[in-house]
């Protein structure tokens, strides 16, 4: 008897089953292989990546709220003058794309307490390679100044950070004009409709064909749906947070057919 094999259907077929009953079964870990199934459909030519177990992202954040708490500083949802630190699931999904793009340029928007900021340079450090310039408009409420990047040790403050003061509107389109192309741009500023829209506009605009956008709170309008929407072909998925309370958004590139791989 001749073994054919599976139709592009019934491999998505049987591909959907498998990501069903992982996501049943381990939450977490299939949310890791989809991120990673979305990025090896861009990039086919990829060395294999495993999930959550060899990353040490857990003890990475662990590490960013210890620090925070030393400080005798709260953390959590409205912890920084209302605003949030980064919720796990979306540092999670920044460190995998970081871990497994090894990005030379990447491009933050809103820092505050620099949770996000510090996954970042912690996985950049993991290949010596690569910088993160980030830009951040202080809060008005001078005494929280002081907690901007605090989750940050000096350590990973040289040589691969910059900071920068002031709004994407303003900061932005220069900085992109002087570095691009980028490889990974990441958005948690101010969550508008209008800028959001701008932001990843900008950021597109400047990436390279194997980049990737990660937006946070993406619920709070419809400017992620409507630029995967506008854009050239792209994969996105749309998760959420740790705690259900928020969603955020992920996009690549589309370059490679559908393999039927989980």
């Amino acid at each position: 008897m001749r073994v054919r094999a599976p139709t592009p259907v019934l491999s998505r077929l049987i591909w959907y089953g498998r990501a069903a009953r992982l996501a049943f079964e381990d939450p977490v870990e299939a949310f890791d292989r989809g991120m990673l199934r979305l990025v090896r459909r861009r990039d086919s030519g990829a060395e294999p990546v495993e999930p959550e177990s060899a990353w040490g992202f857990e003890t990475v954040y662990s590490a960013a709220m210890e620090l925070l708490k030393a400080q005798d500083l709260a953390v959590g949802r409205g912890a920084f003058g209302g605003w949030d630190d980064a919720d796990p699931a979306f540092a999670r999904a920044v460190w995998c794309l970081t871990v497994h793009l090894q990005p030379r340029k990447v491009v933050e928007t809103g820092v505050a307490r620099g949770v996000t900021t510090r996954v970042i340079l912690e996985a950049l450090g993991r290949e010596r390679s690569g910088h993160l310039w980030s830009i951040d408009r202080p809060p008005l409420d001078r005494k929280l100044h002081a907690e901007i990047g605090a989750a940050v040790p000096e350590s990973l403050r040289r040589g691969r950070w910059t900071l920068m003061r002031g709004t994407s509107r303003r900061v932005l389109p220069g900085l992109l004009r002087r570095i691009a192309p980028i490889d990974l741009f990441v958005h948690d500023s101010l969550h508008t409709e209008r800028n959001l829209r701008f932001e990843l506009t900008r950021a597109w605009g400047a990436m390279n064909g194997a980049g990737a956008l990660v937006a946070d709170d993406v619920e709070r309008s419809s400017a992620f749906v409507r630029f995967v929407d506008d854009s050239p072909p792209l994969d996105a998925v749309v998760a959420s947070a740790d705690d259900c309370r928020t969603l955020f958004g992920v996009a690549l590139p589309r370059a490679t057919p559908f393999s039927g791989r989980a």
